[in-house]
């Protein structure tokens, strides 16, 4: 996910069918989108800024996300 959050407005998501599903855990403040299809999660609402989302990078196209410098979360040390 990128470490940068992007505002509604800076964003399109363009939902075909009924592919789009999401997961609010417990406070449902955050918003996980996911496709019901196939799993793949290319972005979510974050907690922390409300209405704005953080992007999969993986998910962009003309991006190697392999190539850029990234920081190891670790969520089970929490």
């Amino acid at each position: 996910m990128t470490g940068f959050t992007v505002a509604p407005d800076e964003i399109d998501i363009e939902v075909k069918d009924d592919s789009l599903a999401t997961y609010q855990f417990g406070s449902r403040v955050a918003k996980h989108h996911f496709y019901n299809k196939c799993g793949i999660y290319p972005f979510h609402q974050t907690k922390r800024k409300p209405g704005h989302y953080r992007i999969n990078i993986g998910c962009l196209e003309g991006i190697d996300p392999t190539s850029l410098p990234f920081d190891v979360f670790d969520g089970a040390s929490l």
